[in-house]
């Protein structure tokens, strides 16, 4: 009797078959963490740059002794997803800085008062009894910053949650 050594030409065809397989499903599997996880970075992105304007025009207001205001939307119509604008007395050289997302991040203002189309800092530094919460949702992830009246604010944790809950 012969002794046979190999495999045949089908049990590796079989076998490439099967690791093909988990090679496409691996990778499906591995581009969608990697575009969540872009996603993420988005959000966060777009977070910074709220908490840095926040933190700007509160600096300015009180370096300048005089109020300055972080303003919604390119025309400071309130729509803070569009972007938003951090804006000194005239004298003192009007914008200061500007910012405009360019992707479908959606923002909503939620606090006293309601549908605030700027956040005023005093040159004491304080907001001017303008408090409450700026909501980020960008996607499946959401987000928020909480500011208080004396103009500090706090960020919370993001959580991947469903893609209605900025509604």
């Amino acid at each position: 009797m012969r002794n046979k050594r190999g495999f045949s030409l089908l049990e590796l065809m079989c076998v490439l078959a099967v690791l093909s397989l988990f090679a496409v499903i691996g990778s499906a599997v591995f581009l969608k963490a990697e575009q969540k996880s872009k996603d993420r970075d988005t959000l966060i992105a777009d977070v910074l740059n709220v908490t840095n304007a926040l933190q700007e025009a509160r600096q300015l207001s009180i370096e300048s002794g005089e109020s300055t205001y972080i303003c919604g939307g390119l025309s400071c119509s309130g729509d803070w997803s569009y972007g938003f604008k951090v804006i000194q007395p005239d004298h003192l050289g009007g914008l200061y800085r500007k910012v405009v997302f360019d992707h479908d991040v959606r923002i909503l203002w939620k606090g006293f008062p309601a549908n605030k189309s700027r956040i005023t800092f005093l040159p004491n530094g304080l907001s001017s009894y303008q408090n409450g919460t700026f909501w980020f949702c960008y996607l499946s992830w959401k987000t928020s910053i909480v500011i208080n009246q004396s103009g500090r604010y706090y960020t919370s944790d993001i959580i991947d949650g469903d893609e209605d809950s900025c509604r």
